[in-house]
């Protein structure tokens, strides 16, 4: 019998069979509340299930598909606080899911080792910055364990370590090999604090470092620099084919890339082998006859001392397309401001700038000259002199470092002056500005962001000694959901991105995008007191509610106002949670519980406004079902009943459906909680007798259990156990799949946002292609909104499909699981962009849905007008 008290599932023959452990509890449940025994049903099943998982793992697997699910992975600063909780839970519920599914999950964490914290500490404390690291590594690791989130351990990465940073020296070195990397002398953002370079994406808007705080200062410096604008365009034209997925992600990232319009020439400084000026135009034909050149007065080439405008430079600039020697000419910004100066240079016109050219005595040639845009392009890119079309804003990625505790710049700087790369790697610290023959070693170290550019490489393969990984282990690529801080949507996500379309390029990796789907992360803010006349950050200790008034003051001197706010958790501001002491304090499962129902993944959590009261109460409902059933299965006179039947498994689908739908495509945690709730609420209404000894009551009841692992896997491994005592624990479980006759979700997506998501017969949709699905769309599910769009001139592009199929495992002769292609339709989603600018399109769709459900719920109102009195009664009730 199909889900039946006795059944066993295929996955638990697959895997293996664990010795019977009892339940933590004496059930059925009398006076007990389970909701207050969360702490001892995790001592009691942790153990169990860390030892299920670890040993499933090490069976062979035959399974069609894997999902790569990542968190961004931490710094070890020694301290695990509530925002890594809050990432490494919600990709933890993510990878249950997926397991439960059927599917090979990998889920694996390391560290992101190297970073200016440790050498901050080195100088401050007198500690060895590896020794530093490799401690908080261990207390940090210890912690991690204790949250009971199930990594893949065995794949393991620090960045610091020289069998990992070895391949970042290696991707640098290909790089170079084809001519991306290159010694410039420039002018770069300095921090006075940390002694070091800063990339542009590092400071902020008000011009400070992102780490000390500090304002940037400017400083001419000869460094290492990556040509990542020379991959803007195909980046950014990438971005509009991730947007279903990527929301509000792919907008951040787009924003900070920038307008691919333009065509760059790097044209070097004569006498000056690392100079060039960077030159952006809108029609490339204007390289052709380019003559001199027009810089305004915060260029980097320009005097920041001149006070008289306009002036030549002292120096020639070579245009690589035409071989000409060309002046530059520094203007203010009050001249011709109306024209576009991107990255404040543009080419000087003899007819707009016709008084200067008789100024500085430069001379018009008589004859123009005629190239092809293909000449141009050939001649610029033979020359290393740009050539291509790029953002307007995008610079070169500074990535060389003037500090120790980095990555090792793995270049040598021969004596004829030349530099070129090292021909044994990992070059070690120790290396850096060393002699060598003929040379010496680099002294810089690497931006950490590279160490992160492709990190989620090495993990597919990170014991491999002699490649980066195996090409067989790279098939596992893309990264199928991303879980990490949004704040990381620009720098980090570029950056990794960039790596990944050029190790395609040069058919290492074989995939361009590195990741297909994000789940960006909201910050935990906590309860902040400030002084209002100082601002100073106050402890909570030292502030008191007025019982008058009911304001908040300073415990020492009650005149001294005090106000209260959510603010980014920081020691400094005093507003932190201890996670360990929480953790002890609350446990696990209620900690998982309290962070995914407070608020979607994207959303931030006020944490001082969360608290556990919702959470006990719908884990106390469930196990009270639970309860009641396993007190009523010996009752077994009671007759099935076809319309109950009926009922019970219209709920089944209807939050199987949904709840799968949350997790799954949505990315919508705590609306994936509410409905595990509403299934709660309609079993409870079902005499539990019927649910015990009816066919679809036990298996919505399972189901219901089941599901709730991915949440709270302790309070659910005790509910299964006594639920079903002779089956094998719920992680063994399959989760549950609607029927085949059952409706699913038909979702629109318009750029990343919901659009609808009414339910259809899978039967009808699941065979249908794209073009059948689209049809049916616009004539029937989705057609108001598609109709109201096109009225508004909104055009639709990019039409797509996705879906994806339940798993069902199946036993072959070896005993081991395959997928069956008998599986049916769990999903089927159309996406689709619109063309021009996003957020004004987003905020015409929400307008267009409020139209439509402000005209169903008019339309439903006049039905309900027109029911007999005595029906609408009965409806009510």
């Amino acid at each position: 019998m199909l889900f039946g008290w006795g059944s066993s599932s295929p996955r638990r023959i697959l895997l293996h069979q664990f010795r019977r452990i009892g339940t933590a509890l004496q059930w059925p449940l009398k006076e007990t509340k389970i909701s207050e025994s969360t702490k001892l049903l995790e001592k009691h099943w942790s153990e169990t299930l860390i030892k299920e998982f670890e040993n499933g793992k090490m069976k062979p697997s035959r399974l069609a598909s894997k999902k790569y699910i990542l968190s961004m992975f931490p710094y070890p600063s020694g301290r695990l606080h509530i925002g890594h909780m809050r990432v490494y839970t919600i990709s933890d519920a993510t990878a249950r899911y997926y397991r439960l599914n059927g599917y090979e999950v990998i889920h694996p964490i390391g560290w992101d080792s190297f970073g200016l914290p440790a050498e901050n500490a080195a100088r401050d404390k007198g500690v060895d910055p590896r020794e530093w690291t490799v401690k908080n590594i261990e207390t940090m690791k210890e912690q991690l364990v204790k949250t009971k989130i199930l990594f893949d351990w065995e794949r393991e990465i620090s960045t610091c370590e020289p069998d990992f940073f070895r391949w970042t020296q290696w991707i640098f070195c290909k790089l170079f090999e084809h001519g991306l990397v290159k010694r410039t002398s420039a002018e770069v953002n300095w921090d006075p604090v940390d002694k070091t370079v800063l990339a542009a994406e590092q400071i902020d808007n008000e011009g400070r470092s992102w780490r000390s705080g500090a304002v940037a200062e400017k400083k001419k410096l000869s460094q290492w620099m990556i040509e990542t604008p020379k991959y803007a365009k195909r980046l950014q034209d990438g971005l509009r084919k991730m947007s279903e997925q990527w929301g509000e992600v792919a907008d951040i990232q787009a924003n900070w890339i920038g307008k691919c319009d333009v065509w760059r020439f790097m044209l070097p400084i004569i006498g000056k082998d690392d100079e060039f000026i960077d030159l952006r135009i809108s029609d490339i034909f204007e390289i052709s006859n380019a003559e001199f050149l027009i810089l305004k007065k915060n260029h980097p080439m320009a005097d920041k001392k001149a006070t008289e405008f306009p002036y030549k430079l002292p120096i020639e600039v070579l245009n690589g397309v035409t071989g000409r020697k060309i002046p530059a000419i520094v203007v203010d910004d009050s001249y011709h401001p109306d024209l576009d100066h991107f990255q404040n240079s543009r080419i000087g016109s003899f007819q707009t700038d016709k008084d200067l050219a008789q100024q500085f005595n430069i001379l018009e040639p008589k004859h123009k000259r005629v190239l092809t845009k293909n000449d141009i392009q050939e001649m610029a890119a033979f020359g290393g002199y740009g050539g291509y079309e790029t953002s307007r804003t995008l610079t070169d990625w500074v990535v060389s470092r003037q500090r120790g505790w980095g990555t090792p710049i793995p270049m040598i700087q021969l004596e004829n002056g030349k530099r070129v790369p090292a021909k044994e790697l990992p070059v070690l610290g120790s290396d850096r500005g060393k002699k060598v023959d003929g040379g010496e070693f680099d002294s810089d170290t690497l931006d950490t962001f590279f160490d992160s550019a492709w990190y989620y490489l090495r993990y597919l393969d990170n014991k491999n000694p002699n490649q980066l990984a195996s090409k067989e282990s790279l098939q596992k690529m893309p990264v199928d959901v991303y879980v990490g801080g949004i704040e990381h949507a620009a720098v980090h996500m570029f950056f990794a991105r960039f790596i990944s379309y050029f190790l395609k390029d040069i058919g290492f990796i074989p995939t361009a995008e590195p990741f297909t789907d994000l789940i960006p992360q909201g910050i935990v803010r906590g309860k902040t007191y400030i002084e209002k006349s100082t601002g100073r950050y106050l402890s909570p200790d030292d502030v008191v509610q007025s019982s008058s008034q009911n304001a908040l003051t300073l415990k020492s001197d009650p005149t001294v106002e005090v106000e209260a706010v959510y603010e980014k958790m920081s020691k400094s501001k005093n507003n932190g949670v201890d996670l360990a002491a929480m953790l002890d304090s609350e446990g696990v499962d209620m900690t998982r519980l309290r962070l995914l129902e407070s608020a979607a993944p994207r959303a931030p959590i006020n944490w001082g406004e969360t608290d556990l009261k919702g959470i006990k109460k719908l884990l106390d409902r469930i196990a009270s079902i639970n309860s009641d059933v396993i007190a009523s299965k010996e009752k077994k006179n009671m007759p099935i009943n076809k319309e109950t039947e009926e009922k019970i498994r219209e709920t089944y689908n209807f939050f199987v459906r949904n709840v799968g739908m949350c997790l799954e495509v949505l990315h919508l945690h705590n609306t994936a909680l509410m409905r595990l709730q509403g299934f709660t609420n309609a079993l409870k209404k079902i005499d539990p007798v019927y649910l015990a000894n009816s066919p679809e009551g036990q298996r919505a009841v399972k189901a219901l259990v089941v599901m709730l692992q991915v949440f709270c896997p302790h309070v659910a491994s005790e509910m299964w156990s006594a639920l079903c005592p002779t089956d094998s624990i719920v992680s063994s479980q399959k989760w549950p799949e609607p029927d085949s006759d059952a409706h699913v979700e038909f979702l629109l997506m318009i750029d990343g946002v919901s659009g609808g998501r009414p339910s259809v017969d899978r039967r009808v949709v699941e065979e249908m292609s794209t073009e059948e699905l689209w049809k049916r769309a616009e004539q029937n599910e989705h057609g108001d909104i598609l109709r109201m769009m096109k009225e508004q001139g909104m055009v639709i592009g990019n039409h797509g499909v996705s879906s994806r199929r339940g798993t069902v495992l199946q036993m072959c002769s070896s005993g081991l699981a395959y997928s069956s292609p008998e599986s049916k339709c769990f999903h089927v989603t159309l996406s689709c962009s619109v063309e021009g600018d996003k957020e004004e399109n987003r905020k015409k769709i929400g307008k267009i849905l409020d139209r439509i459900q402000a005209e169903k719920r008019k339309m439903d109102s006049k039905k309900s007008a027109k029911r007999p009195k005595k029906e609408r009664k009965e409806n009510n009730n």
